[in-house]
C-alpha cells in the first residue's frame, strides 16, 4: 500500500478494500454516509450514492477525509 491516501485514510480508520480487479476503494466510518473513494489510475473518484462526482489529486483526498474522520 504505497499510495499516502491509503495509508493516512487507514491510520485514521476508514475501510480500505481492494475489490477483485485490484481497484482501492476507501469506505466511511460511519455506515449512513454513502459516499465512498476509488482509486481510478493516479486519482481518487469520489462517489455519492452510486453516483461519480469529481476526481480528486491525493492532497484533496486527504483533506477530504480528515473534514470525515471521527
Amino acid at each position: 500500500m504505497k499510495d499516502p491516501v491509503l495509508k493516512q485514510a487507514k491510520a485514521w480508520g476508514f475501510v480500505c478494500q481492494e475489490d477483485n480487479q485490484g481497484t482501492w476503494q476507501i469506505f466511511p466510518q460511519q455506515f449512513k454516509e454513502r459516499w465512498t473513494m476509488r482509486l481510478v489510475e493516479d486519482r481518487w473518484l469520489l462517489i455519492v450514492g452510486d453516483t461519480p462526482q469529481v476526481h480528486l489529486y491525493s492532497h484533496e483526498a486527504i483533506t477530504f477525509l480528515e473534514r470525515r474522520r471521527r
